[in-house]
């Protein structure tokens, strides 16, 4: 294994892309910070294609962890939750699949949350047994799990869609099945979005009625939901990934898919406008990370480039090349908090296996940490040290995990 933590130096391209000047940066430097690696967790496959993220939430840090398909001597373990202990990431705990349901799309990148109230956080992930399973973060206990069609792709989200103060967890399977269900497991409603589904619902108000709804994006088409399951709109925009946020008071839904990326009005489905992009597009981000008081969407491309639009109206604020390697896929950026002071950062990922911290602003690099591993999908911050500031926790293709602390 090759590790190495790089701080940098300075080096700033202007190139010019699609109508007027747009800034093309690869800065890998600033200020001298570092990405310091705090521990590497122990759960190793024979499989570089772990791509099911992290969940954490308090401390909680969940791992979905799967070997190849095929592979001898496949045990329950080798497709499994794991829980890893925030201070050194040895395993608390491990949940798995039957070996014969065993292979890459095994477990979803899980929820952490209180989904009962008691104080005690809960672990939701869907998995290749059809079902979105339930478990106690304590002990890994199954505490009650809700059938699907088909088996889970994309993360659930645990939120109050139902507007009871309660939370409820919102799943979908990969074949678009989409269930609503209740902190015990008690299904509420079912939709279908007709077409495969790799992006995690959203829950969010699009109309401003003060009344959540659920917004699901398939490859081939966009619905909203009520509260109570009606369809509001079908759009035939197809993502990979899909996030709203409010922008000039309206909210907004960013998708990136086959179309490029598409901005959707939240209330009507109507586009707002439509960007092209390069491969298969990610974003994860869509928040204002330079303080101009617009979100950006953080726009991920093929050949390891990272685009910064604006969301009100998709002009380009600047690009990245965040590797002269080239990426089949760039994995969504986040925005995270990493020293404490009330302003965020940038993080980005290649498949070659770096760790960018980029200024939101600019795409400058503040700071890189690289291992000789593939990555494929985006990194999760999370607090696990008294030390203010989030950490970083970096699925790595091999099954392992790096948590990894920025600083001086």
């Amino acid at each position: 294994m090759r590790t190495r933590t790089v701080a940098a130096l300075a080096l700033l391209l202007v190139a010019f892309a699609g109508v007027g000047a747009a800034a093309f940066w690869t800065l890998p430097g600033g200020g001298g910070a570092a990405l310091t690696e705090l521990w590497v967790s122990d759960t190793a496959r024979a499989n570089d294609f772990n791509h099911h993220g992290v969940g954490a939430a308090d401390s909680v840090v969940v791992a979905p962890v799967t070997g190849l398909q095929g592979q001898e001597d496949l045990t329950r373990r080798s497709c499994s939750l794991n829980r890893l202990d925030a201070d050194d990431g040895s395993v608390r705990w491990w949940a798995g699949v039957p070996p014969e349901r065993c292979f890459s799309h095994a477990l979803t990148k899980p929820a952490v949350a209180d989904l009962n109230g008691d104080g005690q956080p809960e672990v939701v992930a869907g998995t290749t047994e059809n079902a979105t399973v339930a478990f106690a973060a304590n002990d890994g206990r199954e505490l009650f799990r809700i059938p699907t069609r088909a088996y889970g792709y994309a993360r659930p989200t645990v939120a109050d869609v139902l507007g009871d103060g309660s939370p409820e967890i919102v799943a979908s399977d990969v074949s678009g099945d989409v269930v609503v269900a209740t902190a015990d497991g008690t299904v509420r409603w079912r939709g279908n979005v007709s077409s495969l589904v790799y992006a995690s619902p959203v829950v969010t108000d699009l109309d401003g009625d003060g009344t959540p709804e659920v917004v699901v994006a398939g490859r081939e088409e966009t619905v909203a939901y009520d509260a109570e399951g009606t369809v509001l709109w079908r759009r035939g925009v197809g993502a990979n990934d899909v996030a709203a946020a409010t922008v000039g008071g309206e909210v907004r839904v960013v998708v990136a898919g086959n179309d490029g990326v598409v901005a959707l009005d939240g209330p009507t489905g109507a586009r707002e406008w439509n960007r092209s992009a390069a491969g298969s597009p990610t974003i994860g981000a869509l928040a204002d990370g330079d303080g101009d008081g617009t979100p950006e969407a953080y726009v991920g491309e093929a050949g390891s480039l990272l685009r910064a639009l604006d969301a009100t109206d998709g002009t380009e604020e600047w690009r990245a090349r965040l590797s002269t390697a080239d990426g089949s896929v760039t994995p969504p950026a986040v925005l995270a908090d990493l020293d404490g002071d009330g302003e965020r950062s940038l993080v980005a990922v290649t498949n070659g296996g770096r760790v960018a911290v980029l200024d939101p602003a600019t795409g400058g690099e503040r700071a890189t940490y690289e291992r000789d591993v593939p990555i494929w999908t985006g990194v999760t911050p999370a607090n696990l040290t008294a030390a203010p500031g989030e950490e970083l926790l970096v699925r790595y293709g091999d099954g392992r995990v790096v948590a990894l602390e920025y600083g001086s």
